[in-house]
């Protein structure tokens, strides 16, 4: 089988990251993989990660661009390819693939909840995939479509879990996600505020990843006195994530909304305990408190309620560690790429055979 992934840019974003790993499943079962790159933009610790077999093709379009070239370069490349399964991570992508033949081909993964940009192209893209049920019943709420449900999965073999759960003097606390509204660090950041307000001051948030809210979050933490107590590490690479996050006491996820949330099984393969807002596909990986805790969305005192409750408990050895094990079970990347492989054949392949 031929698949040809397209998505907009090879970045150290979740999507991208998720792709990497799904193309290097797929390719490892006998699959001919391609994944196109419309946008200039690729990361190199994240390409270094692609099996080599995998083909990787950069269109090199400006973001913004409204030149044509680039997307019927798009189209002929497809043609010359013709893969057997075109799979977007993009609906809007969709969009650009103007011929007839290319577009019996589409499917799509809707990798977040439902907007009016991510959703709009989503009836002209072929078979809906969606990363959680709660994005799945978000489709069928907001575009009246059906889809079925791939859950993400994680690679849990390169994942170093936590072996004990001894606490120093500092209480740490990480957060993995780019930097964005949508993301609700400055949620977290306030919540540290209250904390330290209220005289504890023996935490340290560190912030892991980029965005278009580090200024005004730099800006939070001077204005809430929290220099000492919140660090900001920057992007890092999924490597180093890895092999560092079994090392805190807690992690946060804080989001406004999330259609799944990759960073909070990440959490759980580390045995750390965690802490997410109450929405969407955060908990529904944690099946609403079985696997973890949550506060109320955007609620900054009852993030913070929570924190300091965490803080003056032992750890739930037993929650940690069965946790892990609902990550182990239901959140491998290896049983993604192969749902994939499966559903292209059910629903892409024999629909077009049968058409």
């Amino acid at each position: 089988m031929t698949i040809a992934h397209i998505t907009y840019s090879l970045g150290m974003g979740g999507i991208e990251t998720m792709l990497v790993n799904i193309a290097n499943n797929q390719i490892s079962s006998g699959n001919r993989i391609v994944i196109i790159a419309i946008n200039d933009i690729v990361d190199e610790s994240l390409f270094a990660r692609l099996n080599s077999n995998v083909e990787f093709h950069c269109l090199k379009r400006k973001v913004g661009s409204k030149s044509p070239i680039p997307l019927l370069k798009l189209n002929k490349l497809l043609a010359n390819i013709n893969p057997d399964v075109i799979h977007l991570h993009y609906a809007s992508i969709s969009r650009f693939i103007f011929l007839k033949k290319l577009r019996r081909k589409l499917c799509v993964t809707l990798h977040d909840m439902c907007t009016q940009s991510n959703s709009r192209n989503l009836p002209t893209s072929g078979p809906i995939f969606a990363i959680s049920k709660s994005v799945q019943e978000d489709i069928r709420r907001h575009v009246h479509l059906d889809s079925t449900v791939v859950l993400n999965g994680i690679d849990t073999d390169a994942i170093r879990s936590r072996n004990d759960h001894n606490r120093g003097n500092m209480f740490e606390i990480v957060q993995v996600s780019r930097l964005h509204p949508k993301k609700g660090q400055d949620i977290l950041i306030k919540a540290i505020g209250k904390l330290r307000s209220e005289g504890i001051k023996n935490i340290r948030l560190t912030l892991i990843g980029d965005g278009e809210t580090k200024q005004e979050l730099d800006k939070l933490v001077s204005d809430l006195k929290l220099n000492d107590q919140v660090v900001f590490l920057g992007k890092q690479t999924q490597e180093y994530v890895f092999e560092n996050l079994h090392k805190y006491d807690l992690f946060v996820q804080p989001s406004r909304f999330e259609g799944f949330g990759l960073t909070v099984t990440e959490a759980m393969a580390a045995k750390i305990p965690l802490l997410v807002s109450d929405n969407q596909g955060p908990m529904e990986i944690i099946e609403f408190g079985k696997f973890g805790y949550y506060f109320k969305g955007e609620d900054v005192d009852d993030c913070a309620r929570q924190i300091k409750q965490i803080m003056e408990k032992p750890t739930d050895e037993a929650l940690i560690q069965n946790a892990w094990n609902h990550v182990i079970k239901n959140f491998s990347v290896k049983s993604t790429a192969s749902n994939y492989l499966r559903l292209y054949q059910e629903q892409v392949i024999d629909r077009q055979q049968n058409t």
